[in-house]
């Protein structure tokens, strides 16, 4: 029996060398600039963009009246400068494809009850039915915490996990491989084009969310709980065109957990007068003209339940 431990040990430590040498190998020889590393799968994503950029200006020592996070709704549906118009400090650190699962992360790597005075986590059925795999690609080379990357990753329980946590560290000194024009300080993304035609909505598919997401916004409202930062759910509009049977069983489910833990859901999804083609750029995102009605729609909403406090 010991010759058989000893022999697997070999065997897995020779596996490693071999490996680490490889992706070595793949990330240091780079055609064009270009790692071979991100040949082996689309799964890898580059360093940079806005996600990089949110991570490196988001200053733990600062304090927020309010700290936006969540999907591409998030990021790309509250400005933190229309919210400094009435008087609040505020920080975006919503991402592409975020779920529950790698909010939790962001939640407990950066924010505590001295940094942020409100969390506004912004509520997705498309975020809840996602296995987290885009944002823990995306995050995992962009957001500064090493702790939070690696629960991520471990969270996500996908080998392909390995890779992305192995270029991480093999390229952490190096440069940010690109830019994205539309962001703004402060961590959102500024778009002002529109649809301007009519789409097509893909409607009648139930609600189907993903077990590991629901356990994880339980969790995020139980951080919250925990360490006495305040917690508001929002869901930001949608189309009026889009699945309003497939919103009600998303509010269904949420509601079962805003019950449990007291906290508020302020749903615009299809409360709101803004049109279908002037005011989102695709699907199902707002463009710039869009969020500023929102936003100046639901910064009163914030002071009436008490959770802005009240600027002159």
């Amino acid at each position: 029996m010991g010759r058989f431990i000893r022999d697997m040990l070999l065997l897995l430590f020779t596996f490693l060398v071999c490996y680490l040498t490889v992706m070595a190998l793949l990330c240091s020889i780079a055609p064009q600039g270009v790692p071979l590393v991100y040949r082996i799968g689309d799964y890898l994503n580059f360093k940079g963009g806005n996600s990089y950029r949110k991570f490196q200006e988001f200053k733990r020592d600062s304090v927020y009246d309010v700290v936006f996070i969540g999907s591409s709704h998030a990021f790309r549906g509250y400005y933190p400068e229309f919210f400094a118009r009435g008087g609040y400090t505020s920080f975006n650190l919503g991402s592409s494809g975020q779920s529950p699962m790698n909010s939790y992360f962001i939640l407990d790597a950066y924010l505590n009850k001295a940094n942020t005075k409100l969390v506004l986590l912004d509520v997705f059925e498309g975020a809840m039915e996602r296995d987290g795999l885009e944002s823990t690609a995306d995050l995992s080379q962009n957001i500064g915490s090493d702790r939070a990357a690696a629960g991520m990753a471990l969270a996500l329980q996908d080998p392909r996990a390995v890779n992305m946590l192995t270029l991480r560290w093999m390229r952490r000194d190096a440069p940010p491989m690109y830019a994205d024009d539309d962001y703004r300080p402060g961590g959102s993304s500024w778009r002002s084009d529109s649809v301007r035609t009519r789409l097509h909505y893909r409607k009648g598919h139930p609600f189907k969310p993903h077990e590991q997401q629901v356990r994880y916004l339980r969790k995020c409202l139980q951080w919250c709980r925990d360490h006495g930062v305040p917690l508001v759910l929002v869901n930001h509009p949608y189309p009026h065109q889009s699945d309003h049977a497939k919103h009600a069983q998303f509010n269904a489910m949420l509601r079962t957990l805003t019950e449990e833990f007291n906290v508020p859901y302020i749903d615009m999804a299809y409360d709101h007068d803004l049109d279908d083609e002037d005011h989102f750029y695709d699907h199902n995102h707002l463009n710039s003209a869009g969020v500023e009605r929102f936003n100046a729609r639901l910064i009163p909403r914030l002071v009436e339940a008490g959770h802005l406090p009240q600027r002159p």
